[in-house]
């Protein structure tokens, strides 16, 4: 297959009915303008290094005081009145995150608005000595799916993720094993960003909501500054992906062994073929903490697939922000993905922030009836909206947003209710 963009060149260079039963998770990361906004890692807000779900200390004071008006003013004083989402001196902490959208399909004038529960995940960890933390998130809808015997809408999708992250000194690395996901790019509360889909139409995941394997990460965060990951994960969840072959034929992403000893979770057979991360950040700021920015790139590979991430951002302390990351994937002689992302955000309060993001991706994939034998699918969406706080640990999200695709173009409101602790 021809590209003119394949990952080596380039390189050089430089669903399904569970969306109403809440299996449609969108995971509650760290926003990644909150860093420029604030000038802090992902790590000094919640308990993993690379951002999202539970919260620490400093996440949830900070959660606790993104508002517009106070809790005693809807007779909710006993929000006020909390401490933390810590007990026991701070050895359990505890946590969730509920989403719910109002939205209609973008394809038809005619759709049917929905109510969508997107995610219901409680988080949960316990500082079992001071060089040893263990953290789980479950995704109470999908679990429930499980049990009942249905299946995820996304493939990589999970239901849960579990690790324990051993570090003897701050100024150490920490080491994180278990189940969890791979520190690829930056990290989004939106599961429909184009810098993990496959753009087209038919656009789909490339990584799923809650995608997580089975691995380890060695973290270094010593620096303020600095941020440095290498990982290594067996393949159960990449394995089950499927691509498009120089043929335009559909096949599994690592190949047809592989894929089977996903499906039946076979981790010997895995970890013959695991996946490989590397990535770096690095977080400038200015000493009056006025300007925070920050830039670097993530690697993962596995076979003949690979992943590049490279992001930036810059932003004024409490004032605007402005973030982007550009996103390449393939497979050697199959289909290849360049999709970018750009979205500014403007702090007009400390509970409304109004924003806007412009993406664009294109799928390239074998088409032997077309002049070049390449076909080109694309997607382009550009989004108005906010993030209003109202009360604490409530935030709506109304979104206006544009599509463009190769077969139609349309228009929507979306509105998201996001309950969190």
């Amino acid at each position: 297959m021809r590209s003119p963009f394949t990952l080596k060149s380039r390189l050089r260079g430089l669903g399904l009915s569970i969306v109403v039963l809440c299996g449609f998770a969108s995971e509650a990361f760290a926003l990644p303008q909150f860093t420029l906004l604030t000038g802090n890692k992902c790590l000094n807000c919640h308990i993993s290094t690379q951002g999202g779900g539970l919260r620490n200390d400093l996440g949830w004071y900070m959660a606790k005081d993104m508002k517009l008006f106070s809790a005693h003013s809807i007779g909710l004083e006993f929000i006020e009145k909390a401490e933390s989402n810590s007990i026991a001196d701070g050895a359990l902490t505890f946590g969730f995150d509920a989403r719910l959208q109002i939205t209609r399909s973008p394809r038809t004038i005619n759709s049917p608005t929905r109510f969508i529960p997107m995610q219901t995940a409680v988080y949960a960890a316990w500082v079992a000595a001071p060089w040893l933390t263990l953290e789980g998130m479950a995704d109470l809808g999908s679990v429930a799916l499980l049990a009942e015997g249905a299946g995820l809408p996304y493939i990589g999708q999970q239901a849960w993720a579990a690790s324990a992250m051993i570090q003897p000194a701050l100024t150490l690395p920490q080491l994180r094993i278990g189940h969890f996901q791979p520190s690829i790019g930056i990290r989004y509360d939106d599961h429909t960003m184009l810098v993990r889909q496959v753009a087209g139409t038919n656009t789909i995941p490339l990584i799923a909501p809650n995608f997580a394997e089975f691995g380890g990460e060695l973290n270094y965060d010593g620096l303020q500054w600095l941020s440095l990951t290498a990982g290594a994960y067996l393949p159960r969840s990449l394995a089950q992906l499927r691509t498009v072959n120089k043929y335009g034929e559909s096949e599994f992403l690592l190949g047809d062994s592989l894929a089977a000893a996903a499906a039946k979770t076979n981790l010997v057979a895995l970890a013959s073929s695991p996946s490989y991360l590397a990535r770096f950040a690095i977080t400038p700021r200015t000493e009056d903490h006025i300007f925070n920015s920050y830039f670097g790139a993530s690697y993962f590979t596995n076979r003949t697939f690979s992943m590049v991430n490279i992001f930036a951002g810059a932003g004024i302390s409490d004032r605007v922000a402005l973030q982007g990351e550009y996103m390449l994937s393939g497979v050697k002689d199959g289909r290849q993905t360049r999709n970018y992302s750009v979205m500014l955000t403007y702090q007009a309060l400390s509970g409304l922030m109004p924003f806007v993001r412009f993406e664009r991706g294109i799928t390239q994939v074998s088409a032997p009836n077309a002049a070049d034998g390449v076909a080109e699918l694309y997607s382009v969406q550009a989004t108005i909206g906010a993030q209003i706080f109202p009360f604490p640990f409530i935030e709506l999200r109304p979104e206006f947003r544009y599509y463009d695709t190769e077969s139609f173009r349309s228009t929507r409101w979306n509105l998201q209710v996001h309950l969190y602790y």
